[in-house]
C-alpha cells in the first residue's frame, strides 16, 4: 500500500525521487497532459525503506537497475497540482542514483515509456538548460548543478 491519502485539506504523500545524471545531464520526465517536467520516482509503500522505494520506482517505470549513492534533500512541499487541482502536503527523498549498467543510455535522448496505459516521455536535459524548464520542485532548478554533500532540508510553499 503506497503511503498517500486523501483529506478534506488535500493528499498526503511520501515519495522518492531519483536523480539520475549521465555526461552533463539531468534524466526528466513529463506525463502526456502535463505541462511540467519531474524526475522520476513514486509513493514509497508501508514498510519499505526509501531506499528500497527508489530502486523499486526506477525498475517499475524504466525496467532498470540503478545503485543508489546517497540521500541530497529531504523536500517539505505544499503546493496545488496544476492538472487535478488538488492540494498537497507531500514529503520527498531526493537520492543521486546510477546506472548498474549503461545499456540504458541506448534509448536516446528523448524516449516514451507506457507504464500500465499512463504514457511517460523522459528527457536527457543539459544541466545547464534545467533553470528554463518547467520543472517541479522548483528548488532543483537551482541546486541540481552543486550537489550537496550533506542531507539538505528544502521547504517550498506554492
Amino acid at each position: 500500500m503506497d503511503i498517500s491519502f486523501q483529506t478534506t485539506e488535500g493528499r498526503f504523500n511520501y515519495r522518492v525521487a531519483g536523480l539520475l545524471i549521465h555526461d552533463g545531464k539531468l534524466l526528466i520526465m513529463k506525463d502526456e497532459n502535463q505541462s511540467y517536467y519531474y524526475v522520476p520516482g513514486g509513493r514509497v509503500m508501508l514498510n519499505e525503506t526509501s531506499e528500497d522505494a527508489v530502486k523499486r520506482e526506477i525498475r517499475e517505470e524504466l525496467s532498470i537497475e540503478v545503485n543508489v549513492k546517497r540521500l541530497l534533500w529531504v523536500n517539505e512541499n505544499f503546493f496545488m497540482e496544476p492538472t487535478s487541482q488538488e492540494k498537497f502536503h507531500e514529503i520527498c527523498f531526493f537520492y543521486i542514483v546510477e546506472l548498474k549498467n549503461d545499456e540504458f543510455l541506448n534509448r536516446g535522448n528523448e524516449f516514451t515509456v507506457n507504464e500500465n496505459g499512463k504514457i511517460h516521455t523522459y528527457y536527457w536535459k543539459r544541466m545547464k538548460e534545467i533553470k528554463d524548464t518547467n520543472l517541479y520542485p522548483l528548488f532543483l532548478k537551482e541546486r541540481i548543478t552543486e550537489l550537496p554533500m550533506n542531507i539538505g532540508h528544502v521547504v517550498e510553499v506554492k
